[in-house]
């Protein structure tokens, strides 16, 4: 839309967040999968009561009408974990954001702004921003488009983790970043308003943002199990690879589908996960374990009662949450194959939050990717990718779909 100047001054007071708890993130240790510096723990007198919704933040939206959108983020950021851990990463994000502003409309600014989310999304997001560009400078020279990495990033929401990545990362290693999310509408069709806006992803009227590297969206309920198995057939076994699945404050169970997604699929060269609250205590009624590759987890050992109820939280305290959660990184971290050596995993504490305890992430990494094979993927027989015999057969039991059971 070009520059933004003529526009009416206003003077706006920046609100700053408060200043986290100081904490060191420690390297992986050799012998065991979980890493979490003592200094790191959480003391015997704070503050009781689990952590706060991750979509509730007491973070002013940046104005619609400001001088230097890269000194308001500045400022916004100067007590955050991100500039204190990647001083240099925030900067270049500072810079970012000032390019947006200036070229996005006011309509477009004011979503991404929105709630206090962009302060919010970048600072918890710093950690998977620089192992994810550490990646990519490790990458070497594609000799081709095929051999490009792809950035798969599971539960989106608004995008952005996707967003930041397409302005930092290098463009000729980096072929697409996918926006997977339930939430987005099917490509074509005109987004309801109960949809993510995807305007400052694919434009609106006369604006279209110049996404350095690919941003594109797919609706995906990672819940259904026909949607999972149609990502393989029209998404992993497009590309050779590389492909890097990464996983942001997936609630409960999708934690688990992000664990599959790396397993299944051999041409995943990276998995970053951050896991968010626990399992609803109703699966304990369901199943004594979770099935997930070759390792199981109990239940009752993970998850937990308790919600939210406008606004305030009613279930059970810190301490007992504390070590739920704990339990349910060791878990999720065993339960990545390790394929005879072929995988390296491990968690790290990466203070995040300054006073809650969700700052575990979970890394895994393959020594050697090959090209992923739907039908060895899935177990199921994709007769053509136009879907010519829909209808046949669908694990949902809906009548409709691209895939047949494989004893056809």
């Amino acid at each position: 839309m070009g520059n933004r100047s003529g526009r009416p001054e206003r003077s706006t007071e920046p609100v700053r967040e408060p200043a986290p708890a100081p904490a060191t993130s420690a390297p992986p240790a050799d012998d065991a999968p979980r890493v979490v510096p003592a200094a790191a723990a959480v003391s015997e007198d704070a503050e009781d009561g689990p952590p706060p919704p991750p979509w509730k933040e007491s973070v002013a939206p940046a104005p619609v009408d400001i001088d230097d959108a890269a000194a308001w983020l500045r400022a916004q950021l100067v007590d955050s974990a991100l500039t204190r851990d990647y001083p240099e990463l925030a900067e270049r994000c500072c810079v970012v954001a000032g390019r947006w502003y200036e070229t996005m409309p006011k309509s477009v600014w004011g979503r991404v702004t929105k709630s206090g989310r962009l302060v919010k999304e970048l600072n918890e997001s710093g950690p998977v921003i620089s192992r994810t560009m550490a990646y990519v400078d490790a990458m070497p020279d594609p000799a081709s488009k095929d051999e490009k990495l792809v950035i798969v990033d599971l539960c989106s929401g608004f995008g952005y983790l996707a967003m930041f990545l397409s302005e930092l990362l290098d463009k000729n290693k980096v072929d697409e970043i996918v926006l997977v999310d339930k939430m987005w509408a099917m490509w074509g069709a005109q987004p309801k308003p109960h949809h993510i806006s995807w305007t400052h992803i694919n434009g609106e009227g006369d604006f279209k943002y110049a996404w350095p590297i690919k941003l594109s969206t797919r609706k995906v309920d990672l819940k259904d199990h026909a949607s999972t198995k149609q990502m393989t057939n029209h998404l992993f076994a497009r590309w050779k690879g590389p492909f890097c699945v990464l996983g942001i404050h997936l609630c409960g169970i999708l934690s688990i589908k992000a664990v599959e997604m790396f397993n299944r699929h051999p041409n995943v060269k990276h998995l970053i996960l951050k896991p968010c609250c626990l399992p609803d205590f109703t699966w304990t009624f369901r199943s004594k374990y979770f099935e997930v590759g070759s390792h199981r987890i109990p239940t009752k050992e993970v998850c937990s009662k308790g919600k939210w109820k406008k606004n305030k939280w009613i279930g059970p305290p810190r301490s007992t949450l504390k070590v739920k959660f704990e339990a349910w990184n060791d878990h999720l971290c065993k339960s990545i194959d390790d394929e005879q050596g072929n995988i390296a995993k491990n968690i790290e504490e990466i203070k995040v939050q300054a006073t809650h305890f969700q700052n575990l992430f979970i890394f895994g990494e393959r020594a050697s990717t090959r090209m992923c094979i739907a039908t060895e993927s899935t177990g199921l027989v994709f007769p053509t990718p136009s879907g010519v015999e829909a209808g046949r057969w669908c694990p949902t039991g809906t009548g409709y779909g691209t895939h047949v059971k494989a004893s056809e």
